[in-house]
C-alpha cells in the first residue's frame, strides 16, 4: 500500500509530523499571502491571475524535491509499469469519448433541435492559442494533480476511509472551484490512485478532462447546454 495512504503510527498527531508543519506553512501561504496578492497584483494580467497556482505548485515541487524533502515515490510516481500507463491511457480517453457519444446521442434522439440546444453550433468558439491548449490541457492538470493528490493528499489523509472524499474537498479548495466537477475530479482521481497505487491514471484522468473540456468550448457547444441542465 503506498505511504500517503497508511497511517503513520509513530506520529499519532498532525502536530508533531514535520512534514504536516511544513504542508501548513505552504497552504498558509498559497491561500492568505500569494492568493490576495495575486488577486491585487495580476488582475490586469490575464496569463498570471490565470496561472499562479501553476507556477506555485510547480514551483514548490521543485523546491521540495532539490531539497530533499519530497521523493517520486512519495508522490506515486516511483517505477511507473506498462499496467499503470495503460490503464491510465484508457480512463484518459474515457472523458474524450464521453463528450463525442453524448453529441452523437443529442443528434440521433433529435434534441439537438430542441429550443434549448437549438443554435449551439452557431456560437462562437473561443480563439485559443497553442500555449492556453497545452497549458489547459496537459501542464496544468498534469502538475495540479501532482502537487494537491500526489502530495499534500500524502500527507493529510491519515485514514483510508477518508482520502477519497477528503481529496475531493481539497482538490476543489486549491481550485477555488466548488463545482460538482471539479469535487469529483478529485474524489475520482484519488480513488484511482488506492486502486491503482500510482498516481499516473490519476494524472492521465485529469487531462482527460481538461481536454474534454477544452472539446466542449471549441467544438461541442450543445454539451454546455447538456452539463447545465444535468448539474
Amino acid at each position: 500500500m503506498l505511504p500517503f495512504l497508511q497511517i503513520n503510527s509513530q506520529l499519532p498527531h498532525y502536530s508533531k509530523n514535520p512534514e504536516f508543519r511544513l504542508l501548513t506553512l505552504i497552504l498558509f501561504s498559497y491561500f492568505f499571502i500569494c492568493f490576495p496578492l495575486a488577486q491585487i497584483y495580476f488582475k490586469d494580467s490575464f496569463f498570471l491571475h490565470s496561472y499562479w497556482t501553476l507556477f506555485f505548485f510547480a514551483l514548490t515541487l521543485t523546491v521540495l524535491s532539490f531539497s530533499g524533502r519530497l521523493s517520486f515515490s512519495q508522490l506515486g510516481l516511483s517505477s511507473p509499469n506498462s499496467r499503470n500507463i495503460s490503464f491510465g491511457l484508457v480512463i484518459g480517453i474515457f472523458p474524450v469519448v464521453v463528450v463525442v457519444v453524448l453529441d452523437l446521442l443529442l443528434l440521433k434522439t433529435g434534441l439537438a433541435e430542441n429550443d434549448l440546444f437549438s443554435g449551439a453550433e452557431f456560437r462562437e468558439s473561443p480563439n485559443l492559442s497553442i500555449i492556453y491548449l497545452l497549458l489547459d490541457g496537459v501542464i496544468n492538470p498534469v502538475v495540479s494533480q501532482i502537487f494537491i493528490t500526489g502530495y499534500a493528499l500524502n500527507i493529510l489523509a491519515k485514514r483510508n476511509d477518508l482520502a477519497i472524499s477528503g481529496n475531493g474537498i481539497l482538490y476543489a479548495t486549491m481550485s477555488f472551484n466548488w463545482g460538482i466537477g471539479c469535487l469529483g475530479l478529485g474524489m475520482i482521481s484519488a480513488a484511482l490512485l488506492r486502486f491503482s497505487g500510482s498516481i499516473i491514471p490519476a494524472v492521465f484522468f485529469a487531462i482527460g478532462c481538461s481536454t474534454a473540456k477544452l472539446l466542449i468550448l471549441m467544438s461541442y457547444p450543445r454539451i454546455t447546454t447538456l452539463l447545465v441542465i444535468l448539474v
